[in-house]
């Protein structure tokens, strides 16, 4: 493993060279993943001067989706290379986050976590802000800057308190929050609401649609596929921790799970913008996330973490899509993008297997995980027996809204004309659908780190 993460690093700085080319890092991105594949998903633990890094099947999961995603963000993002704007920078900037990326999913160290979770912020916001689409992106850096950043100064006051305090962060917590009750909960809170605000929970959530909405597809595909799992991640790492103190707060949480569900739903069957309304519906999936992860039973912990990987493939799809259509009407309206079942039909094929994972249909992952989420959310509460089947209905519902009235109808009589699919697109849409529907067979695996 630490040959691998020499590997990415030493990448990261060849890839500055312009004469780099996009092929030779898809290459190179196709080797780390078939490197990466072949490793035993087991707990691999190195010390390196008081330095841990290793993984598990957590880790291990959300590695290998992140090598995918960046070697599919690679191939989306052929406009760029054609247009030649500083694809040698965008290059370098794509290499700079799947180290950050490596190494906050290989991070053992809490401090050491939270460096590389927050260096990732560095070349998304830079991919945002350079390569958006409309001016309005500086508004939507400074937003992701700004909730990001506000809600991690905390976790890092608390961080180096623990370290100073005892060396250790979870038997300190513990004990904190049994002695000290309230200020105990406040640190409690502290550590936890970075991962909240990143996934992000209902609430602190709309940094997330302004930087989907201005982001190029490649950030998009990113923001949606691998760093909302970031906050996941940390926050498996805290509650897994302390268990008695999740019980104490889950109905709270729980609670907010359920509205995001409800609400987002109903937000997003009043959107016009079809970007806007895939990036509401990762807040509804990771509500759903958050409920699992704060019931705190092993279906819960399993359905999160397939939730996550299901997530990651079936969101960042169905942006890979729809950059597709804007690319050949240069607007995100559902009035401008109708009728396209009529114009490219291979597109709305793929299109259609898209929101139907996203629907969370057979055979895709994403069944298997509400199917987790549901058993261990309607075995908290018998509330949740009528609840949380409405908020799932939701989800459907503006899935079903995304492609009908994307698909369907008069074509808008500003479209002139249209070009084929190129085989970069077709490949990438291709690539996002098929782990979708294999990873379901393999769905053993992902208990392995709970047992």
């Amino acid at each position: 493993m630490m040959k691998l993460i020499f590997l990415a690093s030493s990448w990261v700085v060849l890839s500055s060279n312009k004469q780099v080319s996009v092929w030779v890092n898809l290459l190179f991105y196709t080797i780390l993943l078939f490197a990466v594949s072949v490793i035993s998903p087991n707990y691999l633990g190195y010390t390196i001067g008081g330095y841990e890094i290793g993984w598990d099947t957590l880790g291990f999961s959300l590695v290998v989706l992140s090598v995918w995603l960046v070697l599919l963000m690679l191939l989306a993002s052929f406009t760029i290379v054609k247009n030649k704007a500083y694809e040698g920078y965008f290059v370098l900037a794509v290499n700079s986050l799947l180290f950050f990326l490596l190494m906050s999913f290989s991070s053992l160290n809490f401090l050491g976590f939270y460096f590389f979770f927050e260096s990732s912020l560095i070349p998304t916001l830079l991919i945002i802000v350079g390569w958006g689409y409309q001016p309005e992106r500086l508004q939507a850096g400074v937003y992701f800057m700004f909730y990001t950043l506000t809600s991690s100064l905390p976790l890092l006051l608390v961080l180096l308190l623990f370290y100073t305090s005892s060396g250790t962060l979870m038997n300190f917590l513990s004990s904190e929050v049994a002695v000290m009750g309230v200020w105990g909960w406040v640190m409690f809170f502290s550590l936890t609401s970075a991962f909240l605000v990143k996934m992000p929970m209902f609430f602190v959530h709309l940094w997330l649609p302004s930087a989907h909405v201005e982001a190029p597809v490649a950030g998009s595909m990113v923001l949606a596929g691998v760093l909302l799992k970031l906050g996941g991640y940390g926050l498996c790492r805290v509650l897994d921790s302390v268990p008695g103190l999740v019980v104490s707060i889950s109905g709270w949480a729980v609670s907010l799970g359920l509205v995001s569900l409800l609400f987002v739903g109903l937000m997003c069957c009043r959107l016009n913008d079809m970007k806007a309304l895939v990036a509401y519906s990762s807040v509804a999936h990771m509500g759903m996330v958050i409920m699992g992860l704060y019931v705190g039973n092993v279906w819960g912990y399993s359905g999160a973490l397939m939730m996550m990987l299901g997530h990651g493939l079936s969101s960042s799809g169905l942006f890979c899509a729809l950059n597709s259509y804007y690319e050949r009407t240069g607007s995100r309206s559902f009035f401008l993008n109708s009728g396209m079942v009529l114009i490219l039909p291979s597109l709305s094929l793929v299109f259609f297997l898209l929101c139907v994972s996203n629907i969370a249909s057979p055979p895709t992952i994403n069944l298997l995980s509400e199917i987790y989420l549901m058993g261990s959310i309607m075995g908290y509460d018998t509330a949740m027996m009528i609840l949380f089947p409405v908020g799932s209905f939701m989800g459907a519902v503006f899935s079903i809204f995304l492609f009908s009235y994307s698909q369907h109808g008069k074509v808008s009589g500003m479209v002139r004309g249209y070009w084929g699919l190129s085989i970069s697109e077709v490949s990438g849409l291709v690539m996002h659908l098929i782990p979708l529907n294999i990873l379901v067979l393999k769905f053993e695996v992902f208990m392995l780190w709970l047992g």
